[in-house]
């Protein structure tokens, strides 16, 4: 990603537009192979902008944003495109953003395949209707420059850019979220020794880490919610939820099975499969039953929250971050809850904790209208 490319500012179009309408941006999510089958990691593509929308039911949309003011290929051909990487990835709609107009049949054509061809003007025109916000640039996230001094941080690191692909990359394009879950936690504790919460850089990837937590809950809590029953005692629920979060009965079994194997070998006991910090996340999936549909609603806060780290502090940026944050009264709760959940099963510093609350304190004692 660079800082300089031509089609930056259309990125930030793009970013702005994701944000005025409550879905989570990314920026330059790679595209991998289905299986990487060969010593040798190849790349098949990046996406530009990704926005993921995750509905009262838990289902996930994303949407695709193509941003390019060069190029030979023709409007119809980045439309045919775009249509083919949203099937690869799973994506629901595109919005194709071009330095030339395309022409009506174009357009028309376009659309039967759920991609819509805009040149650049008229999409500011198309996002201004669709929501005023768009034109509100007062927020962390909708400064593109934020961006890149966020990427840049695990460029430089060569142990946080396994982590970095990870949170930027694999989740939001993910599908199985029980996996996702189970991967987050273990690619944190791998990485847990390169974390220094003194740098306001980690606390950027920490807050970032949140957000990936409770993007993938927010789907796992609506599905639980569906078959959940409040007359249900507490050893049942956690057979379900540890059910759940291992792929299922069966998968569970074999797991467990096969780490008791080894433990007895080594002469240890045998014990059940668990997270880590299982009671604690018990608890935590719990009290995200009590308003699954809220936790989305934290996602961009989060997003807001993990920018303003690396970024110049803008006491307009804080006063919309403060709105945001007030929007719900389930936000800092849920922000709060898996921060807590997060540095105590990861074995991560608790001034990481501490200093995300005094920092959610401090914007909450803005005055707003």
């Amino acid at each position: 990603m660079a800082a300089l490319d031509k089609d930056t500012a259309q990125k930030e179009k793009a970013i702005r537009y994701c944000i005025s309408n409550g879905v989570l941006p990314y920026l330059e999510v790679i595209v991998n192979n289905v299986r990487e089958i060969t010593d040798v990691r190849t790349v098949l593509t990046d996406l530009d902008v990704l926005g993921l929308e995750i509905s009262r039911r838990g289902s996930v949309r994303r949407t695709l944003f193509d941003c390019k003011t060069v190029g030979k290929m023709s409007a119809i051909n980045r439309a045919f495109w775009a249509s083919g990487v949203m099937t690869y990835t799973g994506c629901d709609e595109s919005y194709v953003i071009l330095n030339k107009k395309a022409s009506e049949a174009h357009r028309v054509s376009a659309k039967t395949m759920n991609v819509h061809l805009f040149q650049e003007y008229d999409f500011d025109t198309y996002a201004e209707s669709a929501n005023i916000n768009y034109l509100d640039k007062k927020h962390y996230s909708a400064d593109i420059n934020n961006w890149h001094t966020y990427y840049k941080i695990f460029e430089k690191s060569e142990t946080l850019s396994a982590l970095g692909e990870h949170i930027n990359t694999r989740i939001p394009l993910e599908n199985d979220f029980a996996k996702a879950l189970r991967e987050l936690v273990g690619i944190i504790r791998l990485n847990r020794g390169e974390f220094n919460p003194d740098k306001k850089e980690h606390m950027a990837i920490y807050c970032s880490l949140i957000l990936s937590f409770l993007l993938v809950m927010a789907p796992i809590s609506s599905q639980i919610a569906d078959i959940f029953d409040t007359t249900i005692g507490q050893p049942e629920y956690e057979t379900i939820l540890r059910y759940y979060v291992w792929g299922g009965r069966d998968s569970y079994i074999q797991r467990r099975d096969l780490k008791n194997s080894v433990q007895e070998a080594s002469g240890a006991k045998k014990s059940e499969l668990e997270l880590p910090g299982w009671e604690r996340f018990v608890e935590l999936s719990r009290g995200l039953l009590e308003a699954p549909s809220e936790i989305s609603k934290a996602l961009i806060p989060c997003r807001d929250l993990s920018l303003r780290y690396i970024s110049p502090i803008d006491t307009h940026k804080d006063y919309q971050l403060a709105m945001s944050l007030r929007s719900s009264n389930r936000i800092t709760q849920f922000i709060i809850a898996a921060s807590n959940y997060i540095y105590t099963a990861t074995g991560l510093p608790k001034d990481f904790h501490n200093y995300i609350k005094e920092e959610i304190s401090t914007l909450s004692q803005i005055k707003t209208i």
